[in-house]
């Protein structure tokens, strides 16, 4: 296992925002995973375009001294024919990035199904196996394995609930899991039951942030390290084994936050 650099912090986020040099920012990113002391980076397309001004494309090759990942999300529904070229060209897009830049596996949501009547959802449901049945296998061509992560709220994503999820993801035993750790305790998982669903499953990542139960969802959510009440040491010790498996550490918080998050993540993990 290795950990990642997802968010860089609130105060590096904000001194980005002020570089004008393109090649600054990327040096600034660089730097930042450094002194942290990440081994990767997760690079997530829409917050690097959002809040830094980048495209991944232009990745600089430097950046392979990190393990890279790229975390394409894509969280819209696919109800028609259009949505799903749509989401089958931006896939392709990130697949071609992820090969330029040697990165090692690509990430991906189950689609939003948010406000949608049945009918549409189970058009959603068949379009998105077709987005699998197309891209695994290219993606295992490139050797970039393909992730669905563990978004599992009912009313807003595809699964209702990690029996669902894993009922579709068993049915391709080569797609990866990316397990979102906050999301899935948020929704009412214990940390055993965590590992209970995913202890003999394909297994390529996971999403490291706290995460409290009971709250609202952004109160609940992406915390820093200590801030909720995960038992993240049983959980990374847990699936450890699993040769580059990743821990991108997803949390919104300050510099400081982050910095501590990776410490108390890191001595998990050796403890």
């Amino acid at each position: 296992m290795y950990f990642a650099m997802d968010e860089i912090g609130f105060e590096n986020t904000e001194k980005i925002k002020i570089i004008s040099s393109e090649s600054e920012k990327w040096k600034f990113i660089y730097d930042t995973a450094e002194s942290y002391g990440f081994e990767g980076i997760h690079l997530t397309p829409s917050l690097y375009s959002k809040e830094f001004g980048l495209n991944i494309e232009n990745t600089p090759e430097y950046f392979q001294d990190f393990k890279l990942t790229l975390h394409f999300g894509g969280t819209d529904n696919i109800t028609c024919a259009q949505s799903y070229e749509m989401y089958s060209y931006a896939l392709e897009k990130a697949i071609e990035t992820a090969a330029k830049h040697n990165m090692h596996d690509i990430s991906i949501h189950p689609p939003n199904i948010y406000e949608l009547p049945l009918a549409k959802i189970k058009t959603c449901y068949e379009l998105f196996r077709k987005i699998i049945e197309k891209w695994l296998a290219v993606t295992i061509k490139n050797g970039i394995s393909l992730t669905l992560e563990t978004h599992v709220s009912g009313k807003y994503f595809l699964f209702d609930g990690l029996e669902n999820f894993i009922k579709f993801t068993d049915s391709y035993p080569e797609l990866g899991i990316l397990i979102d750790v906050s999301h899935n305790y948020y929704d009412g998982y214990s940390e055993d039951e965590i590992i209970g669903c995913f202890a003999d499953k394909n297994v390529k990542g996971l999403h490291i942030s706290d995460a409290l139960q009971g709250v609202d969802f952004n109160q609940g959510t992406h915390l820093a390290i200590g801030k909720g009440t995960i038992d993240f040491s049983k959980i990374i010790k847990h699936f450890n084994h699993i040769p580059n498996l990743y821990s991108a550490l997803e949390i919104k918080a300050n510099n400081k936050e982050v910095a501590n998050s990776l410490e108390i993540v890191v001595a998990a993990l050796v403890g």
